[in-house]
């Protein structure tokens, strides 16, 4: 018994202290050179264009999305849960298009980070720099003014209108966003309902099906329209970060983050 106990608390403990104190990858220290031939005007340009390109791409994927999640929402208020149903279905369809928008924003700027990376400090790029250049990013965020705009959470309220939730815990208290610190660039997408949208259609009184719908209609289309403005606020202080963060790399010969 005591030697099963011992080897249980030895695995237990070795996962531990190996979470705590990761092995550090290829490249996180050290002088890192740049390329010959990079023209900082050129990698700029490059990034310019697949930033707007990822983010157009995006923006329609997730009103494609949201033209879908609405017919699920009229269908289940006239077919399915009804009104007292709909805050915590429409919340769920929130959190699943959050947790879409996040991967999608995550994966875009992974593949415009390592593209650019690549052409500055050549390929296949080590793990360690790649984590430099983001962990510089994330600094550049905080010097944007629109860098303090990411990091919120979008509620859906009673009026079917939108309002912005800032702050630091804001998106740990969502459970679409646990609060493990993140390797990516930008912060996760949230959005949600606030606690007026369920007090209102739980109410008795406002059993109204036809009602509903409406209110569902131009919640979405609010939902669609600021979901659009952060996904191209996040992709043009991606821009501008990583630029600068690269050509200052470019212009020292070596990556200084």
């Amino acid at each position: 018994m005591l030697r099963r106990a011992l080897v249980g608390w030895a695995a237990d403990e070795g996962l531990r202290r190996a979470s705590s104190r990761p092995p550090e990858p290829p490249g996180a220290h050290g002088r890192v050179p740049v390329v010959a031939g990079v023209e900082p005007a050129d990698l700029t340009q490059r990034i310019d264009r697949q930033a707007r390109s990822c983010a157009q791409r995006i923006r329609q994927h997730l009103a494609l999305e949201l033209a879908d999640i609405h017919l699920r929402v009229v269908q289940e208020i006239v077919f399915g849960v009804g009104c007292a149903g709909l805050p915590q279905l429409l919340d769920r369809e929130m959190e699943a298009l959050s947790l879409l928008a996040t991967a999608q924003c995550d994966e875009a700027v992974r593949g415009i980070v390592d593209d650019a990376a690549a052409r500055v400090f050549g390929a296949p790029l080590a793990e360690g720099v790649r984590r430099r250049i983001v962990h510089a990013v994330r600094w550049g965020l905080a010097d944007h003014p629109d860098g303090p705009e990411l990091d919120r959470v979008l509620l859906v309220t009673s009026t079917a209108g939108v309002a912005g939730l800032a702050g630091a815990g804001a998106l740990d208290a969502l459970a679409g966003c646990p609060g493990a610190e993140r390797d990516e660039a930008l912060p996760p997408v949230g959005v949600a309902l606030n606690g007026g949208c369920w007090q209102h259609w739980r109410v008795p009184g406002n059993a109204d099906p036809n009602a509903a719908r409406s209110w569902a209609q131009r919640a979405l289309r609010e939902v669609e329209l600021e979901l659009s403005r952060q996904v191209s606020r996040r992709f043009e202080v991606i821009r501008l970060s990583l630029g600068a963060v690269l050509t200052d790399a470019v212009d020292h010969g070596i990556l200084l983050a």
